[in-house]
């Protein structure tokens, strides 16, 4: 029996997708369209999808004058439950445009599946902690009042300071072990709330109880010491090669700690299981271009397309790439580039002339020139 139903799908195609601009379709491991905006192919057979699952085709990128049966011009991606492909999602139209639609819609469906199955399975519902948790973070048709009724039950404060920690582990990390791990860290609280997901990952609801300046100020120190305890009293250096811990924005009511976990999810399918520990905030413009299609920054920066040859706009998406990182040190940039440091200066020079802009010394100037070759990147 297929984990993705019609309904689920098409449930998520009404309260999620339907926003969307862009036309998104849901097909089962057979390669047949389940759910979609277009209702007209819901049952159609789909060519991409079914050889996706099959594994004779690589990849699901569809341009326009490719020709597969069923199929549109899109981004098609697994839908993956505990490391196995389950269906496939799409979203149609120019692929560059609707790449990054197309990953987040493939998240929020993940998320979306893994709820409803954990629905259905009873025993995952131990307490009413981890209902109320499983309700605020994986509910469709989240109701504040059953939200908040929920809290009271427990007696959680709806107003704390908290930021949802998602743990990743592989296969050989015990996730049983290591919420015990959590429990037992110095700095614990019992308004912290914490779940095993349906795919093993481990969500927690940290709580900062300290005054709100403070904690605004100083949350992630807090959190660092706090996973830093829960590292050194339990696990192994070898342990902690098998996790990867991203934490969400701090948000201080209860209608926004979602919001929290799924920052924390985002970042994780940023940072693709690198070791240590990764808060959201630090990484906000790369958010904030995953979910920007090329589409809103060619509206921006295209009539720069012909103010500069191949060549330039390559340099100039390396370069500024390297100077930002560096914080525009012309010396460390020049060094990093492998290239004289006259040289550099003189290559900006002329990037700083023909844009009139000076962004060494000028804040906004410099944010101009950051996106700018980020376009040139992708382009």
């Amino acid at each position: 029996m297929s984990l993705l139903g019609p309904e689920l799908a098409q449930k998520f195609i009404d309260k999620t997708a339907k926003n969307l601009e862009y036309n998104v379709n849901i097909m089962n491991d057979k390669g047949i369209i389940i759910a979609s905006k277009d209702s007209s192919r819901i049952g159609n057979f789909h060519e991409v999808a079914y050889a996706l699952l099959n594994g004779t085709l690589q990849s699901g990128v569809v341009k326009e004058g490719q020709k597969y049966l069923g199929t549109k011009p899109g981004v098609n991606l697994f839908i993956d439950y505990k490391d196995k492909h389950v269906g496939v999602i799409c979203v149609s139209g120019n692929p560059e445009n609707v790449n990054a639609f197309a990953q987040l819609v493939k998240a929020s469906m993940e998320v979306m599946l893994e709820y409803e199955i954990n629905v259905e399975v009873e025993h995952v519902r131990k307490n009413k902690a981890e209902q109320f948790l499983y309700y605020l973070l994986f509910e469709a048709n989240l109701d504040m009042s059953v939200a908040n009724t929920m809290a009271d039950g427990l007696e959680i404060s709806k107003d704390t300071l908290r930021a949802c920690i998602i743990i990743k582990t592989n296969s050989e990390c015990d996730p049983k072990k290591v919420v015990q791990a959590l429990v037992n860290a110095e700095g614990h609280s019992y308004q912290d709330i914490i779940i095993i997901t349906r795919n093993g990952d481990i969500a927690m609801l940290k709580a900062i109880n300290i005054e709100r300046t403070e904690a605004i100020k100083n949350y992630k120190r807090i959190i660092t010491e706090y996973l830093n305890d829960f590292y050194e009293k339990n696990f192994i250096e070898d342990d902690e090669n098998k996790m990867s811990i991203t934490i969400g924005t701090l948000q201080d009511d209860i209608s926004k700690y979602r919001s929290s976990y799924l920052h924390a999810q985002e970042l994780g399918l940023q940072m693709k299981w690198k070791k240590g520990i990764y808060f959201f905030n630090d990484y906000i413009l790369d958010y904030i271009r995953r979910i920007s299609t090329i589409k809103i920054y060619d509206n921006i920066y295209s009539i720069y397309n012909d103010q500069y040859n191949e060549q330039e706009k390559n340099f100039i998406g390396e370069a500024v790439e390297v100077l930002n990182r560096n914080n525009y040190n012309v010396v460390s940039s020049s060094k990093e580039l492998f290239m004289h440091r006259n040289t550099l200066l003189f290559r900006l020079n002329k990037i700083k002339e023909t844009l009139n802009i000076d962004p060494i010394s000028n804040a906004s100037h410099r944010e101009f020139l950051n996106e700018l070759a980020y376009y040139f990147r992708q382009k």
